[in-house]
């Protein structure tokens, strides 16, 4: 697209200038303003693929530490509230324990961990 378009400058510019000194000035200094264009641009990727390398070992060490770290399992913990003495107390999260007992008045309550399914 570039290239097309630089060739397509320089056509106009040979189409309409007569003088060839001045057409070959005016060809070195697009030429010129071109090459700062590309220059510009190439330091531009080439901090930018820096940049990216250099994310990328951070993350490859960030990674390698997390691997490093034995994650069994999380302990999710919710408080509830008794519907019959309203005492509040906590209970770790466990969707195949569906009641518990009260351990203020003893009363079994059933317990609803947000399963949509049976209230349908």
């Amino acid at each position: 697209m570039i290239g097309k378009k630089y060739k397509e400058i320089l056509r106009k510019l040979e189409e309409n200038i007569d003088n060839k000194k001045y057409l070959q000035f005016m060809k070195n200094q697009i030429t010129d303003l071109s090459m700062c264009y590309v220059d510009e641009i190439t330091k531009l990727s080439e901090n930018y693929v820096s940049k990216v390398d250099s994310f990328e070992k951070r993350l490859s060490n960030l990674e390698r530490k997390f691997e490093d770290y034995n994650v069994e399992e999380v302990h999710l913990t919710e408080t509830i509230c008794c519907p019959y003495c309203n005492f509040n107390f906590p209970i770790e999260y466990d969707a195949s324990n569906h009641e518990i007992t009260c351990p203020q008045c003893n009363n079994l309550i059933e317990l609803d961990w947000g399963e949509y399914e049976d209230d349908m």
